[in-house]
């Protein structure tokens, strides 16, 4: 488990602070997920996190050297399945086509080969997604809604993949509206709140006994 350290992190667009966090520490363990209201900065925390926004003045220290992070809608590069994978090989000589294609069964992916990746189902994107940081042995995954809008058994699916990586060593930070899902996979929550850490705790607690006023409304509001 290591710490990721924020001090003097300010996002503001259209006048509106979107994040403003001063000195906090993220405890990543396993797979934590980050739960707030629409618009409280779940997201901008996240490409904060993945290098996405940065401005001079930010203080971020992340001990993760191999960072990926899957968008809610993941971009797609126009080849095959196989090649969008092929194509980390270029950045990880050692990556072997055995490995891919152990990989692509793993995420099942395999009959869906030689498919144009931009044509797969949202789910079949966030299946390709995964397998792309597995295969760049990702220490830290930051995942934006990840199973947002799609059916249960591709939901199931998503999430047991997600499980089984962080059972290999890969650390999860996953932003999710969906609680029941945050209870189902997350061992610790991040609450965010007009665009600051408000709470940190492990998910049961959150979820039975929040500590804060702002967790305390927000739970009750939504559940």
């Amino acid at each position: 488990m290591a710490d990721i350290t924020l001090r003097n992190i300010r996002v503001v667009h259209n006048q509106r602070a979107i994040l403003n966090i001063s000195n906090q520490k993220i405890h990543c363990h396993s797979i934590t997920g980050v739960i707030g209201a629409n618009g409280s900065g779940k997201t901008t925390l996240l490409k904060v996190i993945a290098g996405l926004i940065h401005q001079p003045n930010f203080d971020l220290v992340n001990p993760y050297k191999e960072i990926f992070m899957v968008l809610h809608q993941t971009p797609m590069i126009k080849m095959s399945v196989y090649h969008n994978l092929r194509l980390l090989k270029d950045v990880y000589p050692s990556l072997t086509n055995d490995r891919i294609e152990q990989v692509m069964q793993e995420f099942q992916l395999d009959h869906l080969n030689q498919q144009p990746a931009t044509k797969l189902s949202a789910g079949e994107k966030q299946r390709l997604a995964l397998a792309r940081a597995c295969l760049m042995d990702a220490k830290l995954v930051l995942l934006d809604e990840p199973t947002a809008s799609l059916d249960p058994a591709s939901t199931l699916l998503i999430e047991s993949k997600i499980v089984e990586l962080s059972n290999t060593g890969i650390n999860f930070l996953m932003a999710s509206h969906d609680f029941a899902q945050v209870k189902r996979v997350c061992h610790d929550v991040v609450f965010i709140a007009d665009g600051q850490i408000q709470e940190q705790s492990p998910t049961k607690l959150f979820f039975t006994s929040p500590q804060t006023p702002a967790a305390q409304h927000f739970i009750a509001r939504h559940i």
